[in-house]
């Protein structure tokens, strides 16, 4: 999973991707010529620690996230040039708005106000795509003098059905939250959309802010209620402050100052979420391993998570979840109790499945 993180100047962006990354990004320098920032989070998953003592696995792997801090523009413009280039490689857009105060920072449109940075961050989504879609109504109609008359018939077909997609974009409704028919999906097959990609939120609070963060998150519910959207409220200065803690510390701190779960976690959760994930297990004597797979997967589909020729060669599944494998605490016990179930080809992996596939290529 990639996820990209854009924001205004001086939301905290940068910070943000260092909490969740625990990388050593510069930050400020909005507008200036970078690269993007990319780092790995691993899934924090208690599963894979307690079945790696178990299995006296050599290795544990947790499943990961690719975090990508897009650079963003002077001028706040968080939609145009190299910004599209990064967004097209990822799985859904991270938009950190701002909540904390800070003189010495001002908001690029003076009052903090993270709810109409919220509102105004998914309408210029909305915005982009009507101008993309524009752009291509334009490209196809220069072009239908030259067309035959059977392709011209279908870039006419084309350009009705953009036509109807803009009108519903310009009613604010995004592709994440609509099913095309056919001939829209025709009409819009190699045409990057950012609003079809799943769209978080981070709001960066400040940490006199943090006693305030579940009725801040029940608010931003009521304002997202949209599918494929969501949103955490995270202290990024504070988070930044914690990552480089020994544990121990970071636990004590978090308790003194009633701050709760990480936000690595809290993003996390949000993510698995709203982009419809979920993890199984694999296990043995060299690894114990999470895998991600969207929700509804197939047990050959997984299998092709761990490598194609898996998929290919498919025989079946042979899975346990994991609170049924606690329970028996070995696989002999498991397959004594008829726990250890052989699957086919139409089984849905569950989160939290422990599973071994056989295969043969």
């Amino acid at each position: 999973m990639k996820i990209g993180i854009i924001g205004l100047p001086s939301s905290g962006k940068t910070t943000i991707f260092n909490a969740l990354t625990r990388g050593k990004a510069e930050t400020g320098g909005f507008g200036a010529p970078r690269s993007a920032n990319v780092g790995v989070a691993h899934v924090p998953d208690d599963r894979v620690d307690i079945l790696t003592d178990i299995f006296k696995s050599k290795k544990k792997i947790y499943a990961e996230v690719t975090y990508v801090d897009i650079p963003g523009s002077s001028s706040g413009d968080m939609f145009t040039g190299e910004a599209i280039t990064h967004l097209q490689k990822v799985d859904a857009i991270l938009h950190v708005a701002r909540a904390f105060e800070d003189a010495s920072v001002p908001h690029t449109e003076g009052a903090i106000d993270y709810k109409r940075d919220i509102e105004k961050a998914a309408f210029d989504i909305l915005f982009a795509d009507i101008a993309l879609i524009e752009n291509r109504i334009e490209r196809i109609g220069a072009n239908l003098k030259a067309l035959k008359a059977s392709e011209r018939d279908e870039a006419v077909k084309n350009i009705e059905s953009l036509k109807q997609i803009q009108v519903d974009l310009e009613n604010g409704i995004a592709f994440r939250d609509r099913t095309l028919n056919p001939s829209q999906k025709r009409a819009i097959s190699d045409t990057f959309t950012l609003s079809s990609l799943p769209l978080l939120f981070a709001v960066n609070i400040g940490e006199s802010d943090i006693v305030s963060t579940d009725s801040m998150e029940q608010e931003l519910d009521e304002l997202l209620p949209g599918k494929y959207t969501g949103a955490a409220v995270i202290c990024g200065s504070l988070e930044a402050e914690l990552v480089d803690m020994p544990l121990e510390e970071e636990i004590e701190m978090r308790s003194g100052l009633n701050a709760g779960e990480s936000g690595l976690w809290r993003m996390i959760k949000l993510s698995y979420r709203v982009l419809g994930l979920s993890s199984f297990l694999t296990v043995g004597e060299d690894e114990t391993r999470a895998w991600t797979i969207i929700n509804g997967t197939l047990a050959p589909k997984a299998a092709g998570v761990i490598h194609s020729d898996i998929e290919r060669g498919f025989i079946r599944a042979e899975t346990i979840t994991y609170e049924d494998f606690m329970d028996c605490g070995t696989m002999t016990e498991a397959r004594n109790r008829g726990l250890l179930r052989q699957e086919g080809r139409e089984y849905v992996v569950q989160d939290g499945d422990i599973v071994n596939f056989l295969f043969s290529v």
